[in-house]
């Protein structure tokens, strides 16, 4: 219909239209007011071009039907653009419109994924020492440069911690599954107690300290030892074995000592105060050890049994207190 309708305007205004063709274009100017408009547009180009002095014009045919045919082709150009905009604008709006929901689902299944996805918990300490109570209640004092790791999930499916330090376990009851601390290659399995874990990154020693009820201290390929309340059990990493020390008493109120990196002469001063006793080495070359390790509370006997393991020394009691000295593996070489 418009191809036929084109054709009409070109010959009315080419002059070449006939009777007929001029009903016709009555006809389809009387439709609507857009042809009217548009048949207005098309007069009043062609009156642009100076050919306004009748009528009917009476234009040159060639000039006429190239410049309509011209106006035409444009016409028809910007219409389709106008159809292509109308039909993709709507389409590209939708198109936006669904990305946008397509994100914003994306994001907030993402928000979610987090919440509920199970990653690591990190409670650390530097130069303070922190407390923190985990899910299960299990009541944590954190010593300095000390680290312990565990999954957001903690008490739900397991209750397990990893252990970079020490730290001090008042073990709660609420959760699933038995409380597990992994220390270096060592595991500490609470029984239902209060206990002290120190795995030092740069010490060869491992040591757990019940206060309280069991524990049991072992790794994956030796068994280890059940140690119970006022014992010691000391995890030597390049031997790979297990040893108990166990106190005659336990002295009370001594403040918290704590060495990291201390040569073990300073160390030792620091103890003979503590303790109002006198310590000394049978060779020199003992004194310029470092340790790294803390005590809350043994009694001296325990304090010194634990360097001594630490340190692949031995520990005696003579005339004037305790004396340290090379173990018979180190004096043999």
């Amino acid at each position: 219909m418009k191809n036929n309708i084109d054709n009409l305007l070109a010959r009315y205004f080419g002059g070449n239209a006939s009777e007929q063709d001029m009903l016709a274009l009555e006809q389809w100017i009387s439709l609507s007011d857009e042809n009217q408009l548009y048949f207005d547009e098309l007069t009043n180009l062609y009156a642009k071009l100076g050919n306004s002095d009748t009528l009917a014009p009476k234009p040159n045919i060639e000039r006429a039907r190239k410049t309509f045919k011209a106006y035409i082709s444009s016409k028809s150009s910007e219409t389709s653009t106008q159809i292509i905009e109308n039909r993709h604008y709507p389409f590209y709006r939708k198109w936006m419109f669904q990305a946008a929901s397509i994100l914003i689902i994306l994001m907030l299944s993402v928000s979610v994924w987090l919440v509920n996805s199970e990653h690591d918990v990190v409670f650390a300490t530097q130069l303070t020492l922190k407390q923190s109570v985990l899910p299960d209640q299990t009541q944590i004092k954190l010593s300095k440069n000390s680290k312990i790791i565990y999954s957001s999930k903690y008490g739900k499916k397991s209750r397990k911690i990893r252990l970079e330090g020490k730290a001090y376990f008042a073990v709660g009851h609420k959760g699933t599954g038995s409380l597990q601390i992994n220390a270096d290659e060592t595991f500490i399995e609470d029984i239902g107690t209060k206990f002290t874990v120190s795995a030092y990154p740069d010490s060869d020693k491992v040591s757990v300290n019940v206060n309280q009820g069991k524990v049991h201290f072992y790794t994956t390929s030796n068994r280890g030892l059940i140690l119970t309340a006022n014992e010691t059990g000391i995890y030597n990493k390049s031997t790979k074995e297990f040893t108990v020390v166990k106190p005659d008493t336990v002295v009370r109120n001594i403040t918290h000592i704590q060495f990291n990196g201390v040569m073990l002469k300073s160390a030792m001063e620091i103890i003979s105060k503590k303790y109002d006793v006198y310590i000394h080495f049978n060779q020199p070359d003992i004194a310029e050890r470092k340790i790294t390790v803390n005590f809350d509370g043994e009694n001296i006997d325990m304090v010194l049994q634990v360097i001594a393991e630490t340190l692949d020394l031995t520990v005696n009691k003579d005339a004037n207190g305790y004396i340290l000295s090379n173990s018979k593996k180190l004096q043999k070489q």
